[in-house]
């Protein structure tokens, strides 16, 4: 592997080794001397983590070294854990680039902060027991377990123990536990140069190792981030955001950094070590360009309404590239790639399992061959599936379950008040249970299994907190349309009502079949001709 010495330059000055302690270390964090660069990754400790690294901190263990960043800072709002801390600006600030999660979770829980019910950070020390805990002391052992935050200040565990219920012995283990915490030293190394992304490619190197960050944080801290030296940044986060048209919502940042490599010509699948040496990716511009187009089509030529339901989500990424690509593909064309996707929903070809599969798809388009790219893609589709359609158990991340709720949306779901929006059946679950496993789980095995199915399951928004009850007010006249939009006919209607659960579940698992049976014939179209752009026919005329 060649690294990219552009992104992987040598820094002008080695580091400094030293020590810190953790109460000067969360000492600077509260004066604002300690700061987290832009290209850091989100907190993703929980309350166990911060119980380990204290605990771990107490006992002497080694919990690693940190690598800091020295250079100024302006005045600025800080966050620390979930507390806001206002601080001034510092002429030589220490800028953490490996070591974020540890020195948060230090300093979030040994300084005395607001953290807005974030329990993450909030934790007590029994000394009788000699562990710490997660939350705050319960009722029953207030003056008995030490507030963390209270450890974390010398007057403050004076004013405690003053007021606390403690026996001498007791009071020793506090203190010591104190001591054993505040005079830890953790081993640090303190850069000093002007150069951020030799910074940068610190902190993905360093992250990469041991596979600690996944890809796309490691691209997004190297390649994604603002640039103080005006290098064009290809942000994962800001190209996310830009996918939510109309409500589409944002593919996961994973997606997004797959598509970035499609569009580039790069491997979607490719390990995470070998991101340092990329070379000759997509433009930040082009890329959110092709993004829109991909979030368009799905919506409206392939009628997927939100990037939760693509029944495959590898089919995202390989659109990117296609519309990378050829940005403007021919009426026709259109037609026939939604049907690649339709199709390929059905085979299975679009399964993510399939790694081999994708890497040849997106190899398939070809820049200035758009009729080519696409025979190539339909090649791979295979035969239409043989018999009727067969429920499951639902799982809203298995294709079956979102082709299922696509058959579904379909119909235009509606409540006793009219069409039920998108963004509302979004707030919650898509699809929720009308009998719950209370119901139905003393049923004969058969009528269980259509009972862990789309069967019993209606396209409702969380508004109808309780479905049954819901579904029983309505008129099977008066509501006979909103009931029809849920498959729901006078049969299944009155099963409903009599609580006759396995003959709702037989009637409507019936004509969700037929219903999706319908649906996949008329979105595959595998009865209809393939009919090519025009110039394509006036290409061969003229080859003749």
């Amino acid at each position: 592997m060649t690294t990219d010495p552009t992104l992987f330059r040598p820094l002008s000055r080695r580091p400094q080794a030293t020590t810190v302690t953790v109460k000067d270390l969360i000492q600077k964090v509260q004066a604002g001397e300690v700061r987290i660069p832009r290209f850091q990754r989100p907190l993703r400790w929980s309350g166990k983590n911060v119980v380990e690294l204290i605990d771990s901190v107490w006992r002497g263990y080694p919990v690693g070294s940190l690598l800091l960043w020295k250079r100024p800072a302006d005045a600025d709002t800080l966050l620390v854990g979930r507390a806001k801390l206002q601080v001034p600006d510092r002429a030589d600030a220490w800028w953490v680039v490996d070591g974020q999660q540890r020195v948060t979770a230090l300093a979030a829980s040994l300084l005395d902060l607001d953290h807005g019910g974030d329990r993450r950070w909030v934790l007590r020390f029994d000394p009788e027991q000699q562990e710490f805990l997660l939350g705050p002391p319960p009722p029953h052992r207030k003056g008995l377990d030490v507030p963390l935050s209270v450890l974390g200040d010398l007057r403050r565990l004076g004013r405690w123990l003053r007021e606390s219920a403690l026996e001498e012995e007791m009071i020793d283990r506090v203190e010591d536990a104190q001591q054993r915490i505040l005079d830890y030293a953790i081993p640090a190394y303190v850069v000093e140069t002007s150069d951020e992304e030799a910074l940068r490619a610190v902190f993905a190197r360093l992250n990469s190792t041991g596979a600690r960050m996944r890809a796309d944080e490691v691209f997004q801290a190297l390649l994604g981030a603002p640039s103080t030296s005006g290098r064009s940044s290809l942000d994962l986060d800001e190209l996310q955001k830009g996918c939510d048209l109309d409500g589409f919502g944002q593919p996961a940042r994973s997606e997004i950094l797959k598509a970035v490599l499609a569009m580039s010509g790069l491997d979607p699948t490719r390990r995470l070590d070998d991101l340092e040496s990329l070379q000759g990716l997509v433009s930040p511009e082009d890329a959110a360009e092709a993004l829109s187009r991909t979030v368009a089509f799905l919506a409206e030529d392939c009628g997927i309404p939100h990037e939760s339901l693509i029944p495959y989500p590898v089919v995202f990424f390989i659109l990117a590239r296609w519309f990378h690509v050829h940005p403007n593909p021919a009426p026709a064309t259109r037609t026939l790639l939604a049907r690649w996707v339709w199709r390929g929903a059905v085979t299975g070809v679009h399964e993510r399992a399939a790694v081999s599969k994708m890497r040849e798809q997106v190899r398939d388009i070809q820049p200035g061959d758009e009729s080519g790219s696409l025979d190539r893609l339909m090649r791979r589709i295979g035969s239409p599936p043989s018999g009727p359609w067969q429920l499951e158990k639902f799982n809203h991340k298995s294709a079956r379950s979102r082709i299922e709720c696509l058959a579904l949306l379909s119909l235009g779901p509606r409540d006793r008040l009219g069409m039920v929006s998108m963004g509302d059946l979004l707030c919650g679950r898509v699809a929720r249970e009308v009998f719950t496993k209370s119901d139905w789980e003393s049923l004969a095995e058969p009528d269980r299994e259509l009972a862990r199915s789309a069967a019993n399951r209606v396209l409702l928004a969380n508004a109808h907190s309780g479905l049954q009850a819901e579904l029983r007010r309505w008129d099977p006249t008066k509501h006979a349309e909103a009931l029809a939009s849920h498959l729901i006919d006078e049969v299944a209607f009155e099963s409903l009502v009599k609580k006759q659960i396995p003959r709702f579940l037989r009637r409507r698992a019936a004509a969700l079949a037929q219903l999706v049976d319908r649906f996949l014939r008329d979105r595959a179209e595998w009865d209809e001709p393939t009919l090519r752009p025009l110039e394509v026919y006036l290409d061969a005329e003229a080859v003749d």
